[in-house]
């Protein structure tokens, strides 16, 4: 899978980096044995499933079947390719992998990338130097002392300001030599046919910083009740609003510590939790929850509060995003705030004693929306009914039957309703469903076939004790096939030993996959237990044979074809004298 990096270069890389290392600070692991386990970043994971072996450099996922090394797992968790992943690894332990031997269309987007990284670090710089140095920073430092922000929150956070004008930043990389279509590139301006015009004017800047601390993009908030209140980013190579939350970097230990994290929607609402000492808080940016948010933050926290206002907007939101918390077996509870109060709001007039304290008496989903809409409509016979219709559309989105039910009961119970009739009525709003069947499960192939090549993976040494290519090509196990001659071919072209990370030389995610999931198991090989296994697949394979040829001569007779079954008898005649000279 290297190809265009040195061979040398990518070993350095990796056997620099501790996997260990590499995934902690996306996914929470715990010591397990002489592993490490957690929820896994790629599908719905309630049970730790996901295992990192410190000792072997791999990780794999039980539940999804996802599995690789340190490269694999920033390829799939960044959605990047793989020179870039070795980059992005070798930057973080100081290698400099440089990009001479790689394609050229690799080379250009992994060049664009760190420009657009550089870009807006730069930019960055310019809207803290006026908002700090400026004359015409000084209504924003007011704006900003007025709402409460310390200069310590202001520092943490690299606040800056974008001055009022058309082309202040469009000057300022000018200036420097930077090509304005790289700026538009990284959403900081925007074209138009006369030239380019900045996109952030008069607003505080909020630059969003990834987990290693690099800048994707920007938010900014106007001064005074213009609209759009707040502006983003727009998706750039580097920047996809879907995937990002803000204020996830600071909040990364307070979210481990606590095993929670407060979801807010405003930036200023992260900032002043932090300012009062609630460092568990992140933000979405401009967007609905999704599923990739939820992915995200579960690898820091086993539960989300999400902090809604108790309005009509917080029921819509809660309701859009219970279906995904729940499909994600995500712990979800809503913090209601008073209606009219956002945190900022909150903390600044209650303080954060008062926060916390409101925080405790969080509800899960459905509790929060069974009493949004009970303060909404009352619990009279009209009331009741209103209830039900609002929260049957709810309860329809869930795919988990179980956690309908669940629903369905606490509903029932609150509103003193039978619980057939909820039912009835849920039943009667879900939209009829073709039932298609399963897709076919990847044949792994029998317990000997995976043995076989399991001790290919881990001991590679021992392929010189027989004939491996023979025993792959007899392989059932079409997957095991593919994956044992990819086995083959890396070790016979590249000469690969036994202390090489054969997952880097493997193209095919499924044989990456596999390969994780076979190093995984525990096992000590010998060469004599190595040749016993051999022995008894050879032997299996001799059984299969006589099976086949017996069911041919059986056909032959009732076909009564006498040439074809003397040439099927005098085969097994011959099969039975080399076995007899066996002995």
């Amino acid at each position: 899978m290297g190809g265009f990096i040195d061979d040398d270069k990518i070993a350095e890389v990796r056997n620099t980096a501790n996997i260990v290392d590499v995934i902690s600070p996306h996914v929470t692991l715990r010591k397990a044995g002489k592993n490490h386990v957690g929820l896994c970043p790629f599908h719905a994971d309630k049970d730790p499933s996901f295992t990192v072996s410190e000792e072997k450099q791999i990780f794999h996922c039980f539940g999804c079947g996802q599995g690789g090394n340190a490269f694999s797992f920033l390829m799939q968790y960044h959605n990047i390719g793989f020179p870039e992943a070795v980059r992005m690894l070798g930057q973080q332990y100081g290698i400099v992998v440089p990009t001479g031997n790689m394609l050229p269309t690799q080379k250009r987007e992994l060049e664009e990338r760190e420009r657009l990284f550089d870009i807006n670090k730069q930019a960055a710089e310019f809207f803290l130097h006026c908002l700090q140095k400026s004359h015409a920073g000084k209504p924003a430092r007011q704006y900003l002392k007025n709402r409460g922000i310390s200069s310590e929150i202001l520092e943490q956070f690299c606040l800056g300001y974008a001055p009022e004008g058309w082309d202040n930043l469009v000057k300022y990389f000018g200036a420097k030599g930077i090509s304005l279509d790289e700026v538009e590139k990284a959403g900081l301006i925007v074209s138009k046919k006369r030239g380019f015009y900045d996109r952030f004017r008069a607003r505080i800047m909020f630059p969003i910083v990834d987990v290693h601390g690099r800048i994707v993009g920007f938010g900014g908030r106007c001064l005074d009740n213009s609209l759009p209140k707040y502006l983003n980013s727009p998706d750039t190579r580097i920047y996809h609003k879907r995937h990002s939350v803000y204020g996830l970097r600071p909040a990364q230990k307070a979210c481990r510590d606590s095993g929670s994290v407060f979801l807010v929607e405003g930036y200023f609402d992260v900032l002043a939790l932090h300012g009062n000492g609630i460092n568990n808080v992140v933000a979405v940016l401009g967007t609905a929850i999704t599923r990739q948010h939820i992915r995200i933050l579960k690898g820091y926290a086993k539960q989300i509060i999400l902090v809604f206002d108790s309005d009509e907007a917080g029921m819509k939101a809660a309701e859009r995003s219970m279906p995904l918390f729940v499909e994600e077996k995500v712990k979800a509870l809503v913090m209601s705030l008073p209606q009219g109060k956002d945190p900022d709001d909150y903390i600044r007039e209650f303080g954060p004693d008062n926060f916390t304290e409101l925080a405790e008496k969080s509800l899960d989903m459905m509790g929060f929306l069974v009493e949004t809409a009970v303060k909404k409509y009352g619990l009279s016979s009209d009331g009741k009914i209103r209830i039900v219709e609002d929260l049957t559309g709810p309860i329809v989105s869930l795919q988990d039957r179980l956690s309908r039910a669940v629903y369905i009961k606490e509903l029932s119970e609150r509103l003193d309703i039978d619980e057939s009739a909820i039912l009835e009525k849920v039943c009667a709003c879900t939209p009829g469903k073709t039932t298609e069947a399963p897709a076919e499960a990847t044949k792994s192939g029998s317990r000997l076939e995976e043995t076989l090549i399991a001790m290919m993976i881990q001991s590679p040494e021992m392929l010189s004790n027989f004939d491996a290519r023979e025993i792959v090509e007899c392989m059932e196990s079409s997957v095991l096939k593919k994956l044992g001659k990819n086995i083959l071919a890396a070790y016979g072209t590249n000469g690969i030993g036994p202390d090489t990370d054969l997952i880097t030389h493997v193209e095919d995610s499924q044989a990456r996959n596999l390969i994780s999931s076979l190093s995984m198991t525990e096992r000590s090989w010998d060469r004599d237990s190595c040749l016993k296994i051999v022995d008894q697949y050879r032997n299996q394979l001799k059984k299969k044979q006589e099976r086949a040829l017996l069911g041919r001569i059986r056909e032959a007779e009732k076909a009564d074809d006498q040439g074809l079954l003397k040439q099927l008898l005098e085969e097994k005649q011959k099969r039975l004298r080399e076995r007899l000279g066996a002995f």
